[in-house]
């Protein structure tokens, strides 16, 4: 069945992947991820993914073994599926993303790209992988969507193979009134989009409600100071909330200046209250 399916994924990209020479496409005002898809974006998330592997010490966290199919979901620049494909190269991987704008190409031999909105349903037969990453989506899933969303992904996993995922909370610690006067700002930009910067937190709870025991780990990602990864994340942080100033200042009805100044002067704030944000890894494996 993998077979079959990984030979009919090779001709069922119908919108050509654009490469990082070329153009990238916007965030449409009526999307719900609210992040950009620009250049500058493709570095950040490069960078961000540097970031969590000096602080995690790896990107493959669920004990996985000689994985046969690897789906990874909301691939981005196709950065993780890269490591995967180089560790395992006996696997196929499949890249799956809404928008392919972002991915760079090409891709490993033992890799494959799919466009596909995750909100809509995943396009694979019932127990297609053996391992499924996601990462970092909480800006692009509905707080309403993230149930059948995780129930669609327990569909397309085989039995004993893993789901794993890491996930920003939401959580600030020690946190400065720049920083809280920016959480409020980015609130209620996802609000708009029926977005819940805390919906992560609940993850595990919905494995559980599906079946699944996962493995549950919670960390405090630091902004300040030389340690853990800590100048990458302030970097990946300052250059995400950049990116969206402008509708961060339309979307609150405040001016532009201010947005900026605030977030110019955040850094020096972090490293004065040692502010940390929130990060959850989970994963476990369908019986």
């Amino acid at each position: 069945m993998i077979r079959h399916w990984l030979s009919h994924l090779r001709n069922a990209i119908s919108t050509p992947i654009v490469t990082a020479a070329g153009a990238l496409t916007p965030t449409g005002p009526g999307e719900t991820y609210v992040l950009p898809r620009t250049h500058q974006e493709q570095d950040r998330l490069d960078l961000q993914h540097f970031a969590l592997r000096q602080f995690l010490g790896s990107h493959f966290l669920a004990p996985v073994h000689e994985p046969r199919a690897i789906l990874d979901v909301g691939a981005g620049t196709g950065i993780w599926l890269r490591e995967a494909a180089r560790r395992w190269p006996q696997a196929r991987l499949v890249a799956l993303d809404k928008d392919l704008s972002l991915l760079r190409t090409p891709l490993p031999p033992n890799c494959q790209a799919m466009q596909a909105d995750l909100l809509s349903g995943l396009p694979f037969p019932d127990a297609s992988f053996d391992y499924l990453h996601q990462r970092l989506l909480v800006a692009a899933i509905p707080l309403t969507a993230w149930p059948g969303v995780l129930s669609d992904l327990l569909r397309v996993t085989a039995p004993g193979g893993w789901l794993e995922f890491v996930e920003a909370t939401g959580q600030v610690f020690h946190e400065g009134p720049l920083q809280a006067r920016v959480r409020a700002w980015f609130e209620t930009l996802a609000a708009r989009r029926g977005l819940h910067l805390t919906a992560p937190l609940q993850i595990p709870d919905w494995l559980r409600a599906l079946g699944l025991h996962p493995t549950v780990r919670t960390y405090e990602t630091p902004l300040f100071g030389k340690a853990q990864g800590a100048p990458l994340f302030r970097r990946d942080l300052l250059a995400s909330l950049q990116s969206v100033a402008p509708i961060l200042a339309s979307v609150n009805q405040v001016p532009l200046s201010l947005v900026e100044e605030t977030l110019t002067a955040l850094p020096t704030e972090w490293e004065r209250h040692r502010t940390c944000c929130g990060l959850l890894t989970v994963w476990g494996c369908k019986p």
